[in-house]
């Protein structure tokens, strides 16, 4: 679903409370608008700012409100570099002119309170002054912390407040002025940020005609900002319109196509998809009611975090960046502690896992709940971020929560883009190291008063020189409050052997993050699909995904139908895990691709063995490509079975199954089958293993089909052994329908048929068993009519089987009875030897047992039971079940033991 951080410049959790009760408790003494023409406010009236360039000077003064400005900076923005002679002079009379504006009741010859001399320059005083720029910045972040709260409706006041403070271009009349033109993008990119923002509030309250009707006009007027195109086509789509809908995002995709030569970004090309499918996850539904923690557990305004016990009580799946979040209790207790921890001295948490694991939904959620000021810097991952751009997010972060603490010039160099360094490597290492300690004592100082939040990331994305920055800062976190959270992927912590060395040295707690388990996918499906789902679904999606929440959600919408939710087996791979499971693939070489498809192929969990030998390479040169497979995070090692393998998760492995050509992926089952009868001839828990790669490959041709028959029934036979009689039936239908694709006239049914219809009987299911034995029966009078002898052995053990078990009358009425019937009169008039005739009688005898004509069961009775008198031959009167019961005239008033022959009622008077 859309994520409204989408659009978004930059987050923090700053708690506007705390601003407003520093505003108060300095007198503010003038009042700044920037966000329209320049304005001052004094004593409640608008003052007159003089000329342009004396208006340019405090219009920079305000873009860097609580910031020093050099002079030499000053001087090269108002005379664009080139200053005359009098440019001191001048400048001097501008600050002059602006004192006496802006404080008109200041006595002489003392010192200035609002503009005041700041060496190397001048500094516009944040504590003393109040600007709509820090206002509107404030109320968007409240915004962005009630949306991660789920309470849509207060993101939305936030941010409708925040884009009221607007009265036209920021800083109109010097806007191009060189030194204000990037303040002025910066405030430009934020707007539109919360723009779309705000419309995604809107859809969140089910505005949506509202919405659409302001992302018309936002589209229009920005058409390649993807994420109001993606807002735009939701709305649209939820308005019933999805002709619409689909057209706003083909002409995005066009536009971005023929101007620009790229792609939409995915999400874009995800919502296209799940509005083609129309899945019920667009639809709108109201959000459930924020709880708000009361009590003690409620945090304080004053930003001190909380006290460890019970989480704060809240609505059941809260929201985290608009999606679920579930689960996670354990990992969020301990990011709580260690907070707690950090009132007295500073601490380190890592947390790691999997990609899609959930790392960044829980340290979001972590924030939620903290009650600490939380400062947030994350890596980028498909573009090369600057040196130090996780430490200016962190760094704007923090001035926008701390706004009246001085930021020291180094880190204001830094934030305003001075990455220049000097060329001798001594000057370098020294003004590096300054800049390290100048971030270091603010960030500390700014934690004297409450335990202070730093958040990194995607660590494994840092640049070297934010890595060597937080290493830096790790060694006095023992000293400090802070509480340093980092995260990053387990299977890229090779390049942050330093970092976590450095980290470990502090307080460390190590969280590593595993799927949720059954319960939570459960509730995480229930959620996301507004319906209570059964345990045996969860299992389902949980055993595709091992919880892993990226593969869960994109599992989850897909379940559309009463089908998929019964059977979650069954839905395809969704689209977004495929890109993901590709993407992957795309970090190995070539030769390892090549191998990695012989292993999906072979199965979840396979033999190195087989996969090699199957690739035609040697046992190291596959460990070796196991091994670069692991460190992408598709393969790991069984733990269990020595040499064995398996992908991370089943939807992984299916995806790349599926990439591979159907043509090339037959011809690799044969590869593999033919390794695995080498390999594990003889061994029956392999047969099933054996016989499915070559059912796989039995439509390659003829004689690949009849060895997928063979060993098909070697497979249902070891199955029968281990009394998986369900399991065995099935393999003896598929060696059935190998046999049909060998096209051998001379090829034999019978011993299949037998074996299904035996295997149907065993596992409870007669009713398709009986047909199957009938079926051979005819089968095998066909063969001996055609030889013109009949098959008198194969007769007479399918008829016993087919009437020797009690279950068989539970299907033997209606037409397979009668089927049957005929069956074994056909037989038993080829048949001419003695004793099989007489099992012949017997076993037609049974299969009459319910039929009216009492009559023929007599006489049936009558000739076999003094053909078996004449043989004198025991087997065969144990082999007579109810022979005489069929002279009666119930079933039940004889009873014949197939065991020992002997009748329950002694000899019949007859």
């Amino acid at each position: 679903m859309i994520n409204i951080a989408a659009g978004s410049s930059f987050r923090t959790a700053s708690d506007p409370s705390r601003r407003d009760e520093a505003r108060v408790a300095c007198r503010v003494l003038a009042e700044f608008r920037a966000l329209g023409p320049l304005e001052a406010v004094v004593a409640g009236r608008l003052v007159d700012l003089g000329a342009p360039k004396q208006r340019a000077l405090l219009a920079l003064l305000v873009s860097r409100a609580g910031q020093p400005v050099a002079v030499e900076v000053i001087l090269e923005a108002l005379w664009a570099e080139h200053p005359p002679p009098s440019a001191m002079a001048s400048l001097q009379a501008y600050v002059a002119n602006l004192r006496r504006v802006l404080e008109p009741d200041r006595a002489p010859r003392t010192p200035a309170t609002v503009l005041r001399t700041c060496p190397p320059g001048y500094l516009l005083d944040r504590r003393v002054v109040d600007v709509d720029v820090h206002r509107f910045s404030g109320h968007a972040t409240a915004g962005w912390q009630a949306w991660d709260r789920g309470d849509a409706q207060q993101a939305l006041r936030e941010f409708e407040t925040a884009l009221s403070l607007w009265r036209g271009q920021a800083y109109a009349e010097v806007a191009y002025a060189p030194c204000i033109v990037p303040e002025v993008a910066r405030l430009e990119e934020l707007r539109l940020s919360v723009v779309e923002a705000r419309c995604a509030a809107l859809l969140a309250v089910g505005a949506h005609e509202v919405a659409v009707a302001e992302l018309d006009a936002f589209v229009h007027a920005y058409p390649l900002r993807e994420y109001g195109c993606e807002l735009l086509s939701l709305a649209l789509y939820r308005a019933g319109r999805q002709a619409d809908a689909l057209g706003v995002l083909r002409a995005t995709q066009r536009r971005l196509s023929e101007e620009l030569g790229i792609d939409p970004r995915p999400s874009l090309q995800h919502l296209e998809r799940e509005i083609l499918n129309q899945v019920p996850a667009l639809e709108w539904r109201p959000a459930p009611p924020v709880a708000v923690p009361t009590g003690p557990d409620r945090p304080a305004a004053t930003g001190r975090a909380r006290t460890t016990g019970p989480l704060p009580p809240a609505a059941p799946s809260p929201l985290v960046d608009g999606e679920v979040f579930v689960g996670r209790e354990d990992a969020l207790r301990q990011l709580l502690d260690a907070l707690t921890g950090a009132t007295g001295r500073g601490r380190v948490v890592t947390v790691s896992g999997e990609p899609g694991i959930g790392k960044t939904s829980l340290l979001r959620r972590f924030a939620m709940l903290a009650g600490a000021p939380v400062l947030w810097g994350s890596c980028p991952e498909h573009v090369v971020a600057p040196p130090l751009w996780l430490w200016e997010q962190i760094l704007r972060a923090a001035g926008t929560c701390f706004p009246h603490h001085p930021v020291p010039a180094p880190v204001a160099e830094l934030l305003n883009g001075d990455h220049q360094q000097m060329a001798d490597g001594t000057e370098v290492a020294t003004a590096t190291l300054r800049r390290f300690e100048a971030i270091l004592h603010y960030l500390t100082d700014a934690s004297q008063a409450a335990p202070l939040v730093i958040v990194f990331d995607h660590l494994h994305r840092a640049d070297a020189s934010s890595l060597r920055l937080l290493a830096h800062l790790a060694e006095s976190v023992p000293e400090n409050r802070l509480l340093l959270a980092v995260s990053y992927r387990s299977g890229e912590a090779a390049s942050l052997a330093e970092t976590l060395a450095a980290l470990a040295r502090s307080e460390l707690t190590r969280i590593e993050l595993a799927g949720l388990d059954v319960r939570e996918t459960r509730c995480l499906a229930s959620d996301l699909l507004h319906r209570e789902v059964g345990r045996p679904t969860a299992e389902g999606l949980w055993e595709r995904t091992e919880g892993n929440p990226f593969f869960l959600r994109e599992l989850i919408k897909l379940l559309t139908t009463d089908e998929h939710l019964a059977h979650p087996h069954t839905v395809p791979v969704p689209v977004p895990v495929r890109e993901v499971v590709l993407r992957r693939m795309g970090c190995l070489p070539q030769s390892a691709l090549d191998v990695v498809s012989v292993a999906a192929v072979a199965g979840r969990h396979f033999a190195i063995e087989i996969v090699a030998e199957a690739a035609g390479i040697g046992i190291e040169s596959a460990l070796e490509i196991m091994d670069a497979a692991g460190a992408v995070g598709l393969i790991v090692e069984d733990e269990q079975r020595l040499g064995w393998f398996r992908f991370t998760h089943a939807l992984a492995a299916e995806a790349l199954y599926e990439s591979i050509g159907r043509l090339r992926r037959v011809r690799l089952h044969r590869r593999i089958g033919m390794a695995a009868v080498r390999a594990w001839a003889g061994v029956p828990e392999r047969a099933a293993e054996i016989a499915r790669h070559w059912l796989l490959a039995a439509e390659l041709d003829p004689a690949a089909a009849a060895r997928a028959c063979t060993y098909a029934a070697a497979a249902a036979r070891a199955a029968d052994t281990r009394l998986a009689f369900g399991e065995a039936a099935t393999l003896w239908r598929q060696a059935l329908t190998a046999a049909e694709l060998a096209q051998r006239e001379d090829f034999d049914r019978y011993p299949l048929l037998l074996g299904l219809g035996t295997s149907l009987y065993r596992a409870g299911n007669p009713r398709d068993g009986l047909p199957v034995f009938i079926q051979a029966i005819e089968e095998s009078l066909v063969v001996g009519e055609s030889r013109g002898k009949p098959a008198t052995s194969r007769l007479v053990a399918v008829a016993a089987a087919a009437v020797g078990e009690p279950l068989w009358r539970q299907s033997g009425d209606g037409e397979a009875g009668r089927r049957l019937v005929d069956a074994l009169e056909r037989a038993l008039a080829q048949v001419t030897d003695p004793v099989s005739h007489a099992l012949l009688l017997s076993c037609l005898g049974v299969a009459r047992m319910r039929d009216d004509d009492r009559g023929r069961r007599v006489a049936l009775s009558d000739e076999a039971l003094p053909l078996t008198r004449l043989v004198n031959d025991r087997l065969a009167l144990t082999d007579l079940p109810q022979v005489d019961a069929n002279r009666s005239n119930s079933p039940g008033q004889a009873r014949w033991s197939m065991l020992d022959g002997r009748s329950d009622q002694g000899p019949n008077p007859n």
